[in-house]
């Protein structure tokens, strides 16, 4: 009972330090999330191509690519809280900016800054979550940045409810969810954190280390871009209303929260490949059921239970990479192979929506499915292949598994594993 409590207190003491910082998290991804809903909506409205939405939705994941390499330059030069205000006041502009230029380039130019930005919002809260936390209590700390990080995605697409998609008011809501995220960090006490480099490490050596994790990064990339970019667009498309396809999308981002855990728990107790490769099997199936449901009339809960899972198993493949690759290297290129790993990660998810949208405008709306799953399957299969030719990691070697957000662009900075013994960066 004694262990209970002072378990308990030590967790109420982590949250309130943190919870200024999670707040301004939370304001900021709900923002953005809900940016993200009605943009796909606003253009699938105006009717544009499925191809043009994906070019706009991908031009996000680019710019969010580039601020994950560039960002911290534009920290270490000006501060962090200056960057802050700097990112933040940027992305409300650019939201606002939405409703004033609505030419596709101008929008393919305002989602890159849109995701540049981000990048480097969500590096500067990292790196005081980073400060704020010790090797012993880091591990929470990530736990509630990923609890506070999922419902905020969640709650940002619901929100969509509250007024019509092509009125501004949706754009106004979320530049004041984006501006709000600025108090927490602005009134903080605390001085700069540290964002040193990390040692190098080339691409050819890392995919020589881990080619499950290289290419699951990329795979990665590709099915949670794809989805995020145009996952309201194919709810619309097959009949769903504005409500029902909010709700699709934030029961996916629910299912990478509830069951990154329990995969991550299996994985480390069996050949993390073999619980990678059976999970994409098992969501490239469901896919196809749910395909041959809606040929003949799904249930909305069906649907939503299906989504659940297909959410959850996507959400686990980038932290699956990278505990994979983790187990291959040595401990002090860590944090050089998450870079990587994120770098390729934004990679895929830039060119994800633009192979789905070009499917969907050749064969229609049900050829997501198809894409989906097969991105999937072909990924199974490659790694049931390297099952075969390359023996699992040594127990002794094998890193515990760290759930991640699938979208965050310095993850990290948070992660237990990328920490020496002395409490220094690896």
């Amino acid at each position: 009972m004694g262990d209970y409590r002072i378990m308990v207190r030590s967790v109420s003491e982590i949250l309130v330090s943190v919870r200024p910082l999670l707040g301004g998290t939370a304001a900021l991804i709900a923002g953005n999330s809900l940016l993200g809903v009605v943009l796909p909506l606003r253009m699938e409205a105006a009717g544009y191509p499925i191809a043009l939405i994906g070019a706009i939705m991908a031009a996000y994941y680019f710019g969010l690519g580039l601020g994950g390499l560039r960002g911290k330059r534009v920290i270490l030069r000006i501060g962090h809280i200056r960057a802050f205000a700097v990112f933040a006041a940027l992305t409300a502009a650019v939201t606002l900016a939405y409703t004033a230029f609505t030419h596709p380039t101008a929008w393919v130019v305002l989602r890159i800054i849109n995701g540049f930005c981000i990048a480097g919002l969500t590096a500067t809260i990292e790196s005081w979550l980073n400060t704020k936390s010790s090797n012993e209590t880091r591990g929470r700390v990530l736990g509630f940045y990923m609890l506070a990080y999922y419902l905020a995605i969640a709650a940002g697409q619901t929100m969509v409810n509250l007024a019509d998609p092509e009125a501004p008011d949706l754009f106004m809501l979320a530049a004041a969810l984006i501006v709000l995220s600025l108090i927490p960090v602005a009134m903080t006490s605390l001085g700069e954190p540290n964002l040193s480099e990390s040692r190098a490490l080339n691409l050819k050596t890392l995919y020589a280390a881990s080619p499950v994790g290289m290419v699951g990064a990329v795979v990665s990339g590709v099915m949670i871009g794809s989805f995020y970019a145009l996952g309201v667009v194919f709810a619309r498309r097959i009949g769903l209303s504005v409500a029902e396809s909010a709700m699709f999308m934030s029961v996916v981002v629910l299912g990478g929260l509830v069951f990154q855990l329990p995969i991550g728990a299996l994985a480390d107790r069996l050949d993390r490949r073999l619980v990678m490769s059976v999970a994409l099997i098992l969501v490239g199936g469901s896919w196809a059921v749910l395909l041959s449901l809606l040929a003949s009339g799904v249930p909305f809960a069906t649907l939503l239970i299906l989504a659940l899972f297909f959410g959850g198993v996507m959400s686990s493949i980038y932290p699956l990479c990278v505990a994979e690759s983790f187990d291959r290297l040595e401990r002090r290129y860590y944090v050089a192979a998450s870079g990587r790993l994120l770098m390729i990660h934004s990679i895929g998810a830039t060119l994800g929506p633009l192979l789905a949208a070009g499917l969907m405008a050749v064969s229609g709306p049900f050829s997501f499915f198809v894409f989906e799953s097969a991105v999937a399957l072909i990924y199974a299969m490659y790694v049931l292949m390297r099952v075969y030719k390359r023996p699992a990691a040594p127990e002794e070697q094998k890193e515990k598994f760290v759930p991640l957000p699938d979208a965050a662009p310095m993850a990290t900075d948070l992660d237990p594993r990328c920490q020496e013994e002395n409490g220094e960066d690896c």
